[in-house]
């Protein structure tokens, strides 16, 4: 189903009926409707909701359950990513890194089968943000991961990547420095610290015709 159904529906009650207006066609594009490669500017369905399976609420589940369901969304997460469908994989993994965000009372071999899976899902967020052009947020996924695990190279290097688009260059050359420590054979991380590096010197150039202007400014008065 379509991102734009799923996200209807589940807003919805057993019988009741919605018109459904999209206006971004990706959000519509299902080729099951004969919408796969959909161009208009808006798209609208008609919805009725005949039936539904509610599922179990996480906060009656156990802590096996919980781990079970979490690896299930993960994986749904990971196909909804391969597919381009990058804000219902986003809501996937938020969901799973959410139910984690407590664990201290955990067995302990639950508490690091959930602390791995939410640190999967952060990362897997940090990629989505990516895509999305959302470096803030990006970085942010990327610092939860850290947190737990300093040397988490998929972290760092997606943070390097975020920090890029926020032209962070000092933070970005910072982290590809340090993944290339972990990883010396990491050529994504080489590549982008050559960028980071051109955009700084890029800056710098900027800068410093800015403070050459000024002072000719200065000069005159």
């Amino acid at each position: 189903v379509c991102d734009a159904l799923e996200c209807a529906v589940a807003e919805m009650k057993r019988g009741e009926k919605a018109i459904l207006t999209v206006t971004t066609p990706a959000a519509a594009a299902e080729e099951k409707l004969g919408l796969k490669d959909v161009k208009a500017d808006k798209v609208v369905f008609t919805v009725e909701l005949l039936e539904f399976e509610k599922a179990k609420d996480t906060w009656d589940m156990s802590e096996e359950d919980k781990v079970e369901f979490a690896t299930s969304r993960k994986e749904v997460g990971t196909q909804l990513f391969k597919c381009g469908r990058l804000n219902m994989a986003l809501a996937k993994y938020t969901k799973v890194a959410d139910l984690f965000n407590y664990i201290d009372d955990y067995k302990e071999e639950n508490r690091a089968k959930a602390q791995a899976l939410k640190q999967a899902c952060e990362a897997n967020k940090a990629a989505c943000y990516l895509k999305l052009k959302d470096f803030e947020r990006a970085a942010t996924s990327c610092n939860e991961v850290l947190k737990g695990d300093p040397n988490n190279v998929k972290a760092l290097y997606r943070r390097a990547q975020a920090e890029l688009g926020l032209k962070g260059f000092q933070a970005c050359i910072a982290d590809c420095r340090k993944v290339v420590e972990l990883d010396p054979q990491n050529k994504e991380a080489r590549a982008l610290w050559r960028q980071a590096q051109a955009g700084q010197k890029e800056e710098d150039r900027k800068a410093k015709g800015l403070f050459a202007n000024m002072c000719k400014e200065l000069g005159k008065g």
